[in-house]
């Protein structure tokens, strides 16, 4: 109910009840079952092992808390999920547990997602290993791309090796599309909706040119004289977390705000400028319909 009526306060004190330690109840478990190893042997695991199903109930509840949320809480909350996932269950517990662990994260922010995996409750965006670019590669100009775009975009292009072509220029390191790929820039699934074929071009080869205030670097400069340049994702409780590697969302540093001197944002992006270096011309048109494919635009991806 407290959920539903949008409480400030009831995500703060759920969470603490999640990450409290357990107390395990005991479990006399039947002479018949001692006997048997097989089902027997499964059942005693279980016990050792047994779910918290008050605690279980109140994360399900909590999946639906739209108020309330810190980056801290939010981490808290996924580590109480962790921890939840070495318990012994039925055939759909492990299942379960993921389900609302997928809810809570495509409702976090951005922020939030940094924030939970730079502190490690929540494994990164990982991909085993990144195909390689065709090629060969060229230095693109922005007239260039949109001049090859102009005459091939629209002679029906190869939306799986644009998909190729998105892991191959590393946007998929940073960037979701249709469910899949890294956190630490903007979700690229509806950018159809925004961008049309020149934006497009301009956002990915000048990324500097409009950077929005989620996505900006800012420079932190220490009383120690040490310099940290990276996205703020978390300032609360008199600290500043940064992170410092837009490819890897476990680099962050977190700094206490009486060691800084100074923080300043950059109109630099933290996405690079040269993505396209290294892919041929049918990979860059390929990937530019790839990208504007989803959403209903009235076939967007040719309006310049």
């Amino acid at each position: 109910m407290l959920v539903f009526l949008k409480s400030p306060t009831v995500v703060a004190k759920t969470v603490a009840i999640l990450i409290a330690p357990e107390v395990a109840r005991d479990v006399e478990i039947d002479p018949l079952l001692a006997r048997n190893s097989g089902y027997g042997g499964t059942v005693a695991e279980m016990i050792r092992n047994q779910p918290n199903l008050d605690k279980i109930w109140l994360a399900f509840v909590l999946r639906n808390a739209e108020v309330g949320w810190t980056p801290q809480l939010k981490s808290d909350f996924y580590n109480f999920l962790a921890r939840a996932q070495q318990w012994k269950g039925g055939a759909s517990f492990q299942g379960f547990i993921a389900g609302i662990d997928n809810e809570v994260w495509e409702k976090s922010t951005i922020n939030e997602r940094l924030f939970v995996e730079g502190q490690g409750a929540r494994k990164p965006f990982q991909i085993a290993e990144l195909p390689k670019p065709k090629g060969p590669g060229q230095a693109w100009t922005i007239e260039q791309v949109l001049a090859a775009a102009d005459k091939g975009l629209a002679s029906g292009r190869d939306f799986k090796n644009g998909e190729r072509a998105f892991a191959a220029a590393r946007c998929i390191v940073c960037h979701r599309f249709a469910g899949d790929g890294g956190a630490t820039g903007p979700d690229l699934t509806q950018l159809a909706g925004r961008f049309n074929l020149k934006d497009l071009t301009d956002a990915i080869m000048d990324p500097s040119k409009v950077v929005s205030d989620q996505y900006k670097a800012t420079t932190v400069v220490t009383n120690a004289g040490q310099t940290y340049t990276g996205r703020v994702v978390g300032e609360e409780d008199g600290e500043v977390t940064l992170l410092v590697d837009p490819e890897d969302a476990s680099k962050v540093v977190t700094l206490k705000l009486t060691e800084i001197d100074s923080m300043q944002q950059s109109a630099v992006s933290l996405m690079p400028a040269d993505l396209l270096k290294p892919l041929n011309e049918s990979e860059v048109l390929d990937l530019l319909a790839y990208l504007l494919s989803r959403g209903d635009q009235n076939n967007a991806m040719f309006k310049k």
